[in-house]
Protein backbone atom coordinates (compact mmCIF):
# COMPACT_ATOMS: atom_id res chain seq x y z
CA UNK A 1 0.00 0.00 0.00
CA UNK A 2 1.17 3.50 -0.77
CA UNK A 3 2.44 5.73 2.00
CA UNK A 4 0.14 8.52 3.22
CA UNK A 5 0.67 11.81 1.40
CA UNK A 6 2.46 14.49 3.41
CA UNK A 7 1.86 18.13 2.56
CA UNK A 8 4.98 20.26 2.16
CA UNK A 9 4.17 23.65 3.79
CA UNK A 10 6.89 25.32 1.71
CA UNK A 11 5.14 24.27 -1.51
CA UNK A 12 2.56 26.93 -2.48
CA UNK A 13 0.21 24.44 -4.17
CA UNK A 14 0.36 22.08 -1.16
CA UNK A 15 -0.25 24.94 1.28
CA UNK A 16 -3.25 26.22 -0.69
CA UNK A 17 -4.71 22.70 -1.01
CA UNK A 18 -4.37 22.13 2.72
CA UNK A 19 -6.00 25.47 3.57
CA UNK A 20 -8.91 24.55 1.33
CA UNK A 21 -9.22 21.12 2.96
CA UNK A 22 -9.39 22.83 6.34
CA UNK A 23 -12.06 25.36 5.29
CA UNK A 24 -14.17 24.02 2.39
CA UNK A 25 -17.50 22.69 3.57
CA UNK A 26 -18.44 20.40 0.70
CA UNK A 27 -16.37 17.93 -1.28
CA UNK A 28 -17.19 15.18 -3.74
CA UNK A 29 -16.40 11.70 -2.47
CA UNK A 30 -15.80 9.02 -5.06
CA UNK A 31 -15.87 5.27 -4.51
CA UNK A 32 -15.76 2.32 -6.88
CA UNK A 33 -19.19 0.80 -7.34
CA UNK A 34 -19.76 -2.93 -7.34
CA UNK A 35 -21.04 -2.62 -10.92
CA UNK A 36 -17.64 -1.23 -11.99
CA UNK A 37 -18.84 2.34 -12.38
CA UNK A 38 -17.60 5.23 -10.24
CA UNK A 39 -19.96 6.51 -7.56
CA UNK A 40 -19.61 10.15 -6.45
CA UNK A 41 -21.60 12.05 -3.84
CA UNK A 42 -21.26 15.45 -2.18
CA UNK A 43 -20.28 15.16 1.49
CA UNK A 44 -19.46 17.24 4.54
CA UNK A 45 -16.04 16.44 5.99
CA UNK A 46 -13.59 17.46 8.63
CA UNK A 47 -9.87 17.65 7.85
CA UNK A 48 -7.96 16.43 10.88
CA UNK A 49 -4.48 14.97 11.41
CA UNK A 50 -3.85 14.55 7.68
CA UNK A 51 -7.11 12.72 7.02
CA UNK A 52 -10.63 13.56 5.94
CA UNK A 53 -13.36 12.39 8.33
CA UNK A 54 -16.81 11.84 6.86
CA UNK A 55 -19.99 10.99 8.75
CA UNK A 56 -22.33 8.66 6.84
CA UNK A 57 -25.54 6.77 7.24
CA UNK A 58 -24.64 3.07 7.54
CA UNK A 59 -26.63 1.75 4.56
CA UNK A 60 -25.38 4.10 1.84
CA UNK A 61 -23.80 3.07 -1.45
CA UNK A 62 -20.52 4.69 -0.43
CA UNK A 63 -20.30 2.53 2.70
CA UNK A 64 -21.19 -0.63 0.76
CA UNK A 65 -18.61 0.27 -1.88
CA UNK A 66 -15.90 0.85 0.76
CA UNK A 67 -16.50 -2.59 2.23
CA UNK A 68 -15.51 -4.03 -1.16
CA UNK A 69 -12.82 -1.56 -2.30
CA UNK A 70 -10.94 0.94 -0.13
CA UNK A 71 -9.71 3.11 -3.04
CA UNK A 72 -11.33 6.58 -3.11
CA UNK A 73 -11.15 10.15 -4.38
CA UNK A 74 -11.90 13.31 -2.46
CA UNK A 75 -12.45 16.20 -4.87
CA UNK A 76 -12.96 19.87 -4.00
CA UNK A 77 -14.67 22.31 -6.34
CA UNK A 78 -12.36 24.31 -8.61
CA UNK A 79 -12.33 27.41 -6.39
CA UNK A 80 -13.73 30.87 -7.04
CA UNK A 81 -11.47 31.47 -10.02
CA UNK A 82 -11.93 27.96 -11.45
CA UNK A 83 -8.19 27.40 -11.31
CA UNK A 84 -7.64 25.71 -7.94
CA UNK A 85 -8.02 22.03 -8.62
CA UNK A 86 -7.66 19.89 -5.48
CA UNK A 87 -8.11 16.13 -5.71
CA UNK A 88 -6.88 13.57 -3.20
CA UNK A 89 -6.50 9.98 -4.23
CA UNK A 90 -6.26 7.54 -1.36
CA UNK A 91 -7.83 4.85 0.72
CA UNK A 92 -10.70 4.91 3.18
CA UNK A 93 -11.62 2.81 6.16
CA UNK A 94 -14.75 2.59 8.24
CA UNK A 95 -13.89 3.42 11.82
CA UNK A 96 -14.53 0.73 14.40
CA UNK A 97 -15.22 3.46 16.99
CA UNK A 98 -18.85 3.86 18.05
CA UNK A 99 -20.38 7.20 17.07
CA UNK A 100 -20.44 8.42 20.67
CA UNK A 101 -16.65 8.02 20.94
CA UNK A 102 -15.72 9.84 17.78
CA UNK A 103 -18.28 12.59 18.40
CA UNK A 104 -16.51 13.28 21.69
CA UNK A 105 -13.22 13.47 19.79
CA UNK A 106 -14.28 15.63 16.81
CA UNK A 107 -17.67 17.06 17.77
CA UNK A 108 -16.46 20.51 18.76
CA UNK A 109 -14.54 21.04 15.52
CA UNK A 110 -17.38 19.59 13.43
CA UNK A 111 -19.89 21.88 15.13
CA UNK A 112 -17.64 24.91 14.58
CA UNK A 113 -17.46 24.11 10.86
CA UNK A 114 -21.10 23.15 10.21
CA UNK A 115 -23.17 24.77 12.96
CA UNK A 116 -25.10 27.12 10.64
CA UNK A 117 -25.98 24.23 8.30
CA UNK A 118 -26.88 21.95 11.20
CA UNK A 119 -29.16 24.62 12.70
CA UNK A 120 -30.99 25.04 9.37
CA UNK A 121 -31.64 21.28 9.42
CA UNK A 122 -32.70 21.31 13.08
CA UNK A 123 -29.72 19.15 14.07
CA UNK A 124 -26.75 19.20 16.38
CA UNK A 125 -23.56 17.29 15.79
CA UNK A 126 -24.73 14.71 18.36
CA UNK A 127 -28.16 14.20 16.77
CA UNK A 128 -26.61 14.04 13.32
CA UNK A 129 -24.21 11.34 14.54
CA UNK A 130 -27.18 9.24 15.66
CA UNK A 131 -28.33 9.00 12.04
CA UNK A 132 -24.93 9.34 10.35
CA UNK A 133 -23.37 6.81 12.70
CA UNK A 134 -20.54 5.56 10.48
CA UNK A 135 -17.26 7.46 10.45
CA UNK A 136 -15.24 7.11 7.25
CA UNK A 137 -11.54 7.96 7.56
CA UNK A 138 -9.86 8.92 4.29
CA UNK A 139 -6.07 8.71 4.10
CA UNK A 140 -4.65 10.52 1.06
CA UNK A 141 -1.84 8.92 -0.90
CA UNK A 142 -1.59 11.38 -3.78
CA UNK A 143 -2.45 15.04 -4.27
CA UNK A 144 -3.49 16.26 -7.70
CA UNK A 145 -3.60 20.04 -7.54
CA UNK A 146 -2.65 23.29 -9.23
Amino acid sequence: MAEPFVFDPANEVHARARRRLETEQVAWFGTNGRDGYPHAVPIWFLWRDGRALIMSEPETAKVRNLRADERVLLHLEAGHDGEQLTVLRGTAAISAEPASTWVERIGEAYTAKYDAWLQRLGLTTATMAERYSVLIEVTPHKLIAW
